[in-house]
């Protein structure tokens, strides 16, 4: 077997996505995010015969010296050998190469050989994130939510240690990221009297189709965020919403699912 990890090419497409239809009980969202990450760069795979019978993909965050490691594939066959951890030491290995010091990943809690992996080789969970989804919709109720003079709850991610989330990808929310989101009207709050009674980052997923991603920080009042993004969603029509939170629970709200928690694991390189 040919098992030294490549960067993918187009003509990888259909094998790959063959072997990534049922990986979980849900399916795959591989199909989804395949042509933005060959588009990005460092999308790995390796080779039986020259056929790919596994992937990863990377996105490197040098300003923070982060590596995020996701899409980890083998196909059926090839599993238990070592190819996953053959393919995320490839990664750490560039990764240390420039000098970068973390290397994260998020791993689904139903998903236990993943979870067993990882802490084999030195990650860590540093958090706990749930996941609901929901449909856009109109419901041209009054929230009270606003997006702009946030500079003030900025006190309110450092408490935490906070982190901004890409395209599922959960990267530190440095000064200079703050000011970002916040100058871009992405930080959304509400207050009352000056007090800040729900919080949440809302971002258009890079990746993957139609979406939206609320992150959820905070909220006492967390049904008007939430439905403030139902209507934002339609107005610029997006169908699907994820909710991700370390929030245990929201408010009863039509047709919004629970889905199996998260991970979020660490490594120092």
């Amino acid at each position: 077997m040919e098992n030294q990890p490549r960067l993918a090419q187009n003509s990888d497409k259909n094998i790959v996505l063959n072997f990534c239809k049922n990986t979980f009980s849900w399916g795959d969202y591989i199909h989804e995010v395949w042509d933005n990450w060959l588009n990005e760069g460092n999308l790995i795979v390796v080779d039986n015969n020259q056929i790919p019978i596994s992937m990863i993909h990377a996105a490197f965050y040098p300003d923070e010296k982060l590596v995020w490691i996701e899409g980890i594939r083998v196909e059926k066959n090839f599993r238990k050998i070592g190819i996953a951890q053959k393919m995320i030491s490839y990664i750490e290995t560039t990764a240390k190469s420039k000098n970068y010091e973390i290397s994260r990943m998020l791993i689904a809690s139903e998903n236990k050989p993943s979870l067993s992996l990882a802490k084999k080789i030195g990650y860590k969970i540093i958090s706990k994130w749930n996941y609901f989804s929901l449909e856009s919709k109109l419901t041209n109720e009054e929230t009270g939510i606003i997006s702009n003079s946030c500079m003030d709850c900025i006190s309110h991610f450092e408490e935490k240690n906070f982190h901004f989330i890409e395209s599922w990808r959960w990267i530190p929310l440095t000064d200079k990221r703050f000011k970002k989101l916040n100058l871009e009207k992405k930080i959304f709050c509400q207050k009352n009297h000056e007090n800040i009674t729900s919080l949440g980052i809302i971002t258009e997923s890079k990746s993957f189709e139609n979406t939206i991603i609320l992150e959820l920080i905070s909220g006492t009042e967390s049904k008007n965020i939430i439905k403030f993004t139902q209507n934002l969603a339609r107005q610029k029509n997006y169908s699907k919403i994820r909710i991700l939170t370390e929030l245990e629970s929201l408010p009863l709200i039509e047709n919004l699912e629970n889905k199996f928690p998260f991970y979020l694991m660490e490594k120092k390189l």
